[in-house]
């Protein structure tokens, strides 16, 4: 399954290597405290934490990118078979096109091999979702109605539904747009059914139509919705307690999961350190649906046009079955409000596009049967699937391109400032110089990049535990091997030769990439410098004569 296979073959991205070192603090010290500022929510952490038990991991050490990233990939697979939760409301020929464009779309499977938080929230939302609809059609639709099918059914969905709102919370600030996306959505749905009701309600095919779909709610009181959103509301905040306070060892992560508010506003809007991530408002159409650079077209264009046709299907009303449209108008009233919302606002980043491109799939999956069903003949049957097959196959073809070929590639629309593969060779090659140096891995290693701009390293040398961080160019001797970015040499340079009392500078030998000078790079445009002390260098050349590069 390609949301499983070589999890390792691409280098951590910087946001990836974040999480992965908080992960590590948690691993080992049980040290884990919500930060309001930076990082997004801990579930991402929290439940990681099961798979490095499983590989008896206890140190950050131990951990691959494979085992970090294997928790998005277990939520991704189950994204595709979650589907099958709403065939009833869908359809059943529905939910299987909408589980097969799940698993063949490329930022799906993309994202599914990341270790950030947005595989997360899509899934816990999309949980949420199921749970609410389970709710609403086992409140209204009992054929037994005894006490279980009554109260106990209805209450463990709102229960569900309610830990899925609460996770969603632990994973990321952005909850607030799906959710106010679904609330817009049932409130529009309720709305529209109350008004048709009563302008057709003499209407014989009405009568006939609303008969099949009576278990969607036309009446909703103050009495009605109290109960079960209260249960679902508690139910949520005490899941989403649980994982902010750190399994109650920090209280005032409860507090800062809600003041955290007043400073994404800020982040939202585009304002502060965050203008890099400033984009134009058609930025996710782009790159999801039409991203052409070097000689290949990225396009998930097949999952927009049938999300168009489903949305046209569930308003008209035709295409689609009676008990079916709830969902149908709830899914397009829903990716409209997302999508319009993500559009507006300034910050994007690519994988926030997860959540309304998973709307237009489920509503794709919808307009995948109507333009079967509404086609006229058996051969035009037989062609339409033959090319939707087709456009699946395309899908997929991309999805295998962009996790297995151009996984670091930046004409890959979802590579964004991704870490170069000279990362692990420098890291590699770092290993080997402190090889030769009497403390090892204990080697003293300086890594100096303007502000702070040095991730992933920290994850990349792990093993390395006398690394000084800086932002800045530090005072006192240099490390016998450095790491540093062309900004920061001229301070450097001063620090090493002038700022050293007579007879305690040394000289330093540049560690090239290969044997062409060509220089290292952290991302695209950002170059790196590494820096040997000369003792070290000739004390590794005497060591391994046969070292197959030269850092003069």
């Amino acid at each position: 399954m390609p949301r499983l296979a070589k999890l390792d073959n691409r280098p951590m991205h910087c946001d990836e290597a974040v999480h992965a070192i908080k992960f590590g603090r948690l691993l080992e010290d049980d040290d884990y405290v919500y930060d309001p500022h930076e990082y997004h929510g801990p579930s991402l952490n929290f439940l990681a934490l099961p798979i490095a038990w499983l590989v008896s991991a206890e140190r950050l050490t131990e951990i691959t990118e494979t085992h970090l990233r294997l928790l998005p990939a277990v939520f991704g697979i189950a994204i595709v078979g979650a589907v099958w939760r709403l065939r009833r409301e869908l359809g059943y020929a529905a939910a299987l096109c909408a589980a097969a464009l799940t698993a063949v779309s490329p930022a799906m499977v993309f994202y599914s091999r990341y270790y950030i938080q947005e595989m997360l929230l899509v899934v816990f939302t999309f949980g949420a979702i199921i749970a609410v609809w389970r709710f609403v059609r086992a409140e209204q639709v009992s054929e037994t109605p005894s006490w279980f099918t009554r109260f106990v059914i209805p209450g463990l969905w709102l229960t569900v539904g309610g830990v899925c709102v609460g996770m969603m919370h632990a994973s990321k600030e952005t909850c607030v747009i799906h959710l106010f996306a679904m609330f817009v959505a049932f409130g529009t749905l309720i709305v529209a059914r109350r008004i048709t009701d009563r302008s057709a309600a003499s209407s014989q095919q009405h009568r006939k139509q609303t008969a099949a779909d009576s278990w969607f709610p036309t009446e909703v009181s103050l009495r009605r919705v109290a109960i079960p959103a209260t249960l679902m509301a508690v139910t949520a905040l005490i899941a989403s307690a649980i994982f902010f306070s750190s399994f109650l060892d920090n209280p005032r992560g409860v507090v800062d999961s809600f003041t955290t508010y007043f400073h994404y506003l800020g982040r939202a809007s585009g304002e502060g350190t965050t203008g890099r991530h400033v984009q134009d408002w058609d930025y996710y159409f782009r790159i999801l649906f039409w991203w052409h650079r070097g000689d290949f077209v990225w396009s998930e264009a097949p999952i927009a046009l049938l999300a168009v046709v489903g949305l046209v299907a569930a308003v008209v009303g035709k295409g689609v079955k009676p008990d079916q449209l709830p969902m149908a108008r709830f899914l397009g009233v829903y990716t409209i409000v997302m999508t319009g919302v993500y559009s507006v606002l300034p910050y994007k980043t690519p994988w926030c596009a997860l959540g309304l491109l998973h709307g237009m799939i489920l509503l794709g999956g919808i307009g995948t049967v109507v333009l079967v069903r509404l086609t006229p003949t058996h051969v035009g049957k037989a062609l339409m699937v033959i090319t939707l097959v087709g456009a699946a196959g395309l899908l997929g073809y991309q999805a295998y391109r962009a996790s297995f070929v151009a996984f670091e590639h930046q004409d890959n629309p979802h590579v964004y400032a991704h870490t170069t593969n000279d990362v692990p060779v420098l890291v590699e090659r770092v290993t080997q110089l402190a090889g030769a140096h009497p403390d090892g891995d204990n080697v003293h290693v300086e890594v100096i990049c303007p502000e702070d701009d040095y991730w992933p390293l920290p994850w990349y040398l792990r093993n390395f535990p006398n690394v000084g961080w800086h932002g800045d160019v530090p005072t006192g001797p240099g490390a016998p091997l450095i790491i540093t970015q062309p900004s920061m040499e001229a301070g450097l340079l001063k620090r090493l030769f002038e700022d050293q009392p007579p007879g305690q500078q040394h000289l330093y030998v540049p560690v090239l990439r290969d044997d062409k000078l060509q220089e290292w790079e952290l991302r695209p445009h950002v170059p790196l410098r590494v820096y040997v002390r000369l003792d070290l260098w000739d004390a590794f050349q005497a060591k391994d004569d046969t070292a197959s590069w030269d850092g003069r």
